[in-house]
């Protein structure tokens, strides 16, 4: 029996093969998939739209006009008369002298560098457009009383203050125009642009404040990066705070965005939603694209769009985040997305775990995928020889340079894949840095000031997750420990204003910084240095350079730049070790630093003195290690490998053939035309929806309103073709004397207007149940919760009760064995389902059931067949009976469930039924792997579309599932 050594996957590489290489390469490699895609006539627009949620610009507004055209008084009394503003009264060519590009001031966004240097580095082989908020728009007031306001580390510029905010509902259409006009001419100074770059647009988005201030200061700062972090949101609000508190602004923000980037779609688009703020815009983006809001973009014939996300903070595990009110709202809307992209590894493992856990979807392997549809049976059997999915469902599909692996979230047939690609630093850019003019004379001034010390450095944000306390705690153990480090070092603590003001936490470090100087330090000693600002990027690098030991210890994060920032500014001096947290996303990356848990104080400080203490070699030869990765693995890389792999997306699984909405007026018209009708229903997940237990999966009112009225009608032959088996049908629909019956897959019939069930299986040899009953015997011993269920003409194996995860696991684990032991023995065929796992004989669908149905009623002119898994692609399939190419009629020549059954002679039939009055259709997502022609979204719309054609409309509520 398998072991449960084959479910470990936790020892995966950081990085996958083929992501080392350089960026040129990964550029060629973007350019061949490209080439590739075209050639094989895929549609291709040659855009990248980023979805983030700030513009990397911040927009401070100069003129004077305001919405309703009156004009504001200046911010402050004129020094001189030619800074009084025109009369409104004055004539036409004074009011029209201030051109557009003097409404507006631009300047580069401080803060993620990372991500906006990657993003502008792929500008070499993409036109790309930047949608974003525009943040708050600024007025060129400087502060009251001479007082200095904040500074950009980057620029030197003004961070203006809360009283320089201008209400969005002040700023005039004019000028949001003349703010199109300024963006489409802006370009940051700071960013080296190539010559052969192509065009950046900027789009901005426009929020009413409140709902802008509640989705980012609200629900991201309140609930989302807590919960991220490990922390509870009663951990940093008060006691009173609601983790529910918000979510309409950030619901109503991420439609905003999804509205936006629909109004800009193209075909062959491929789209990156960054980050935490908006990870609802996958799904809305999906659900507008699926609705026919997006011109040219999804349908049968309409271009598809390719969505990535990416997740730049640490995603927790299933046990934190299922605390979240709104869990399944922000996984459903993850999991719009094509591609779903983490920093490390394991959290992608918490994330698909908690896909599992939390939503009680399945991961499924990408690999060996293929464009046809009918590539296999129904897709209902893992091909012989197929390499099993195990532990996370690593995939292993070819990439190019390497082997790519990705797991696959299935969510009612839309595949979601799930991968990793850690982002880096821009590291020509810091290095330039590192040479400004400034920096080389705050250097010298600070190896004069501490000519005797060791300095070891710490720059972090002043934010509970930081580790800012634990540091400090540790450094005061160390000289405590290391008694001959005191008056020996010093420890300079940068900390700079965090997403979340904590005036304790203020409190805590000045607190513990004024007991260690009193403790360690004297009159002409001070052993630590704590400064609450923002540096000057020259006094940054030269802090840096200077450093003996970098201390870089946070309780959770997920990339932090500065410690890579520490490496590229330590090569030209004294290559100083490197002290990191091992909850970092990038410590994996890292792996030559001094790797520490900062809870554990005493671990810290023997780092740090291992760290003063280390030799001139292993220093030498440390910083060696880690200056290639962070040279390697740097932003623009990040960004190359992000469009590498969403193009690799492409003809794969989880961008099959985009199944159209079934159209309502075409399906009345033709229903009415036709003279003899023939509805084929699955039962679970079709006319039901599906449910823990399978007992209580019961019809609604409506559900049998439906099923009544088209009984009813003499011209209509209404089926249900179900895996139930013929007990548990005839309770629930047994009183319907015209409704036809086929149980079990097909293994058993009862036709209209009759009681009596005919055994398709009589003939067969059905001895390989007791075999395969012993297998899962074995499988439910040790999967507490999985039942067996024992039919007349198969056996199912349940697991919907189990844990989920290792349900999964025996699951694959029971298929494996099945599949290559028994199956090649036996005329039998397995079926994966909805959370079980069925053998039955392999003349015994629900096809060879519908062949029979409408050999026996050739004359029939309309066809309605619904289904939502695996087994009910049989129907589709058997009904697939015209070609591209065909004229005219068609003819079907007798299956084998009427020459095995009946022993009279048979014929050819032909059928009544034309081409567009075959309605075969798939519940479930529109990029659901069918052959079906249509699909709804959910049973409900089933329900709802069988009320239309007679007439009637629904009168319960029923949930809806996922678009």
């Amino acid at each position: 029996m398998p072991t449960l050594s084959t479910m470990d996957t936790f020892a995966e590489p950081y990085t996958r093969a083929g992501d080392d290489i350089s960026l040129d390469s990964v550029r060629d490699h973007v350019r061949s998939l490209e080439a590739r895609h075209k050639a094989n006539g895929v549609q291709l627009s040659g855009r990248i739209i980023h979805v983030c949620h700030y513009l990397p610009v911040t927009c401070t507004i100069t003129s004077t006009s305001t919405r309703d055209g009156i004009l504001s008084p200046p911010p402050t009394p004129p020094r001189i008369l030619s800074d009084v503003p025109p009369s409104p009264s004055a004539d036409v060519p004074q009011i029209s002298l201030p051109t557009q590009p003097e409404r507006w001031k631009l300047a580069p966004r401080y803060g993620h560098s990372a991500m906006t240097s990657g993003i502008r580095s792929l500008s070499v082989t993409h036109e790309q457009l930047i949608l974003g908020w525009t943040g708050d728009i600024l007025s060129p007031v400087a502060p009251p009383d001479g007082n200095d306001a904040d500074v950009n580390p980057s620029t030197g510029e003004h961070i203006p203050s809360v009283r320089d905010r201008i209400p969005s509902s002040r700023i005039s259409q004019e000028d949001k125009d003349a703010l199109d006009v300024e963006l489409a001419r802006y370009t940051d100074k700071n960013a080296i642009e190539p010559e052969t770059s192509k065009p950046i647009t900027y789009l901005p988005l426009w929020m009413e404040d409140n709902v802008a201030h509640g989705h980012y200061d609200g629900y991201c700062k309140q609930t989302l990066w807590p919960l991220f972090h490990y922390l509870l949101w009663q951990d940093v609000a008060t006691e009173h705070a609601s983790a529910d508190a918000n979510y309409e602004y950030y619901e109503q923000a991420n439609q905003a965005f999804a509205t936006r980037l629909a109004s800009v779609l193209k075909p062959g688009d491929l789209v990156w939603v960054h980050d935490y703020h908006l990870l609802l815009v996958p799904r809305m983006l999906r659900n507008a694209m699926h609705s026919g809001a997006v011109s040219g973009v999804g349908g049968e014939n309409g271009g598809d769009v390719i969505i990535g996300l990416f997740v730049h903070t640490p995603f927790p595990s299933s046990e934190v985040f299922r605390c979240l009110p709104r869990r399944k709202e922000i996984l459903d809307g993850m999991l719009g997305a094509n591609l779903i992209c983490f920093q490390t590894y394991s959290y992608t493992r918490h994330f698909t775990s908690t896909c599992v856990r939390v939503c009680g979807y399945e991961t499924t392997s990408k690999g060996a995928t293929t464009t046809s549809t009918g590539a296999s049976r129904g897709a209902s059997v893992v091909p012989t020889g197929a390499e099993p999915t195990r532990g996370a469902s690593l995939v292993h599909g070819k990439g190019g340079a390497g082997v790519e692996k990705y797991v696959g979230i299935d969510v009612q047939g839309h595949m979601a894949a799930v991968t990793h690609c850690p982002v880096g630093v821009d590291a020509d850019r810091v290095a330039r840095d590192t040479l400004r003019p400034g920096v080389q004379p705050k250097l010298e001034a600070l190896r004069a000031l501490y000519a005797d010390k060791k300095i070891i450095v710490g720059r972090d944000k002043l934010d509970v997750v930081k580790g800012v306390l634990q540091k400090l705690r540790a450094f005061e153990k160390l000289l405590r420990d290391y008694p001959e480090w005191q008056r020996k070092v010093v420890l300079i603590q940068v900390t700079s204003p965090a997403l979340t003001d904590s005036p304790k936490l203020e409190r805590q470090v000045s607190e513990l910084v004024a007991h260690i100087n009193g403790e360690y330090g004297s009159l002409d000693f001070i052993p630590v240095h704590h400064y609450h600002q923002t540096l000057r990027k020259d006094e940054f690098y030269a802090l840096l350079s200077a450093a003996d030991l970098g201390v870089i210890t946070p309780l959770r994060d997920g990339m932090n730049t500065t410690s890579m920032e520490f490496v590229i500014a330590q090569e030209r001096t004294k290559h100083s070790p490197l002290v990191l947290s091992e909850f970092m996303g990038i410590s994996q990356h890292m792996a030559d630093a001094l790797q520490v848990n900062p809870w554990d104080l005493g671990d810290v400080a023997a780092a740090m003195n291992r760290g003063l203490v280390m030799s001139e070699e292993e220093k030498a030869s440390r910083h060696a290690a880690l200056h290639s990765v962070v040279t390697t693995h740097t932003s623009h890389t990040w960004a190359a490998v992000l469009a590498k792999m969403l193009l690799s997306q492409i003809n794969g699984q989880n961008t099959a053939r985009q199944t159209p909405y079934i159209p309502r007026d075409s399906l009345k018209r033709l229903y009415d035309n036709a003279g003899k009708r023939l509805f084929l229903f699955d039962y679970d997940g079709t006319l039901t929806p599906i449910v823990k237990m399978p007992s209580m999966a019961v019809p609604s009112p409506d559900a049998l309103t439906a099923l009544a009225k088209l009984t009813s009608d003499p011209n209509n032959i209404v089926y249900i073709v179900s895996g139930r088996d013929q007990a548990f049908l005839e309770e629930h629909l047994g009183h319907f004397p015209r409704l036809g019956m086929s149980a079990e897959h097909g293994g058993f019939i009862r036709l209209p207007d009759s009681a009596v069930w005919m055994n398709f299986t009589a003939s067969l040899d059905m001895s390989w149940m007791e075999e395969v009953a012993e297998i899962f015997r074995y499988y439910t011993e040790r999967t507490t919760g999985s039942h067996i269920e024992m039919k007349k003409s198969s056996i199912t194996w349940h697991y919907r009760s189990t844990d989920p995860e290792w349900g999964q696991f025996q699951c694959r684990q029971c298929q494996d064995l099945l599949e290559n032991n028994v199956v090649p023995k036996r005329p039998i065929e397995v079926l994966v389902g909805k959370k079980n796992l069925e053998v039955r004989p392999i003349a015994v669908n629900k096809g060879e059931i519908v062949k029979r149905i409408l050999y026996q009623n050739p004359g029939v002119e309309f066809i309605f067949c619904a289904g939502d898994d695996k087994t009910d692609e049989d129907m589709f399939r058997a009904l697939l009976l015209f070609s591209p190419s065909s004229i005219g009629k068609a003819t079907m020549e007798p299956p084998l469930s009427v020459t095995l059954v009946d022993k009279a002679e048979h014929s050819d039939v032909e059928l009544a039924v034309s081409p567009e009055a075959v309605f075969t259709t798939a519940v479930g997502h529109s990029s659901k792997r069918t052959l079906a022609s249509w699909h709804v979204t959910t049973p409900y719309e089933v329900v709802e579309h069988m009320l239309f054609l007679v007439g009637e409309t629904p009168q319960g509520e029923e949930l809806k599932g996922y678009l």
